[in-house]
């Protein structure tokens, strides 16, 4: 019999100061996106279960009746979002979320199974400068939060689908994508047989790293117009993004996740010495039965951010009488004190104030700190 008083394996009560700290830092992000034109939505935790993904769970339901699922992912629900309720809305919408997701299974990245999600996405727009507003606000959001030393990784599945359209068999593909996933640059040439796609292959494996080292080689990648394109736009965004001293882009072009929805370029944000990414996004298309449109967003991940964070609690918590003034507490509360009344009479007041946790004390119609 289960021990009532544990919990699942990936997830956790969070009770420390960093539920604060995580509850100041959503705020924050969203905060940035509203005051640039992103409306806030709130989405459901329940969905109609249509295949939408393998790690969720679904909940018990009559046979007739349709399934439901505890939602693991966002970004879904606000494609259904613009393709139903937003659908004749005038493009490009821009939209902002917060929630918490659920996943039947953690890896080994992310072995948290339950954690905050915020994220934006622009709806109805193929311009590159989309993708530049949302990289260069996620950035910024990061910033914004104490994050230092980020390695910004950007990629396109441009560049392998080049590759991947030109392979028949379906075995010999299968193969060379385990061998990419895993940077295995010798088997993975072997498998090709056609020279010119082979030297794209090789030098996709060797414009891997800083993005400032590799400028002048990254046009040896130009073999199509398509892919000519998306160097332009790459190289736009390493432009338009005012990144900061010890920040970095780095590239990977054989960097590409096979369940993923993204179908052009991609964006990873780490932390130096932080398991984990700490925000991504890309570009992706959403079809429904009337269109086909464009749009590109990003996902914040709030329980790498609070590891990957710096934060320092500023705040000042101070012990006061419940029955002084409101305007002596709001008073105090905008010079960044969190109040904490004690009801009644207390006979060492400091003592008490340790034992709360309060760094300062309010007595004699002074604050003190002890």
């Amino acid at each position: 019999m289960a021990n009532k008083s544990l919990i699942p394996e990936g997830f956790k009560d969070h009770v420390d100061f960093n539920t604060n700290v995580e509850h100041e830092y959503k705020n924050k992000i969203i905060d940035i996106f509203v005051s640039n034109g992103f409306d806030l939505v709130k989405t459901p935790l329940l969905e109609f279960y249509k295949n939408n993904s393998n790690n969720c769970f679904l909940l018990d339901s009559k046979k007739k009746e349709p399934k439901l699922f505890i939602r693991d992912d966002i970004t879904p629900q606000i494609i259904r979002i613009a393709s139903s309720r937003f659908n004749n809305k005038i493009r490009p919408i821009k939209l902002c979320y917060y929630g918490e997701v659920i996943r039947k299974q953690g890896s080994m990245l992310r072995p948290e199974r339950q954690f905050l999600q915020v994220g934006s996405e622009i709806i109805g727009s193929d311009s590159i400068l989309a993708d530049i507003e949302i990289i260069s606000l996620a950035y910024k959001s990061l910033k914004k939060i104490g994050i230092k030393n980020i390695t910004l990784e950007l990629t396109s599945n441009v560049f392998l689908d080049n590759i991947f359209s030109k392979i028949k068999d379906l075995k010999t593909l299968k193969k060379l994508k385990i061998f990419i996933k895993q940077k295995d640059k010798k088997n993975s040439l072997n498998l090709i047989k056609n020279k010119k796609q082979k030297l794209f292959l090789e030098n996709l494996f060797a414009l891997t790293g800083n993005f400032n080292d590799l400028i002048t080689k990254i046009n040896e990648l130009s073999i199509s117009d398509e892919i000519k394109k998306e160097i332009q736009n790459i190289k736009k965004i390493a432009k338009m993004i005012n990144f900061q001293r010890n920040d970095q882009i780095f590239l990977d072009f054989t960097e590409f996740n096979k369940k993923n929805y993204h179908d052009g370029i991609k964006f990873t944000f780490f932390a130096k010495n932080v398991r984990g990414e700490i925000a991504s996004g890309g570009r992706y298309k959403i079809k429904n039965k009337l269109k086909e449109e464009s749009a590109v967003g990003f996902t914040c991940f709030m329980d790498t951010v609070l590891r990957a964070s710096s934060f320092e609690n500023s705040s000042k918590k101070i012990l006061v009488p419940y029955e002084i003034k409101d305007s002596i507490k709001n008073n105090l509360i905008k010079k960044n004190f969190i109040i904490f009344s004690f009801f009644g009479d207390i006979t060492d007041i400091t003592k008490s104030a340790k034992k709360y946790f309060c760094s300062h004390i309010y007595k004699n119609k002074k604050v003190i700190k002890i």
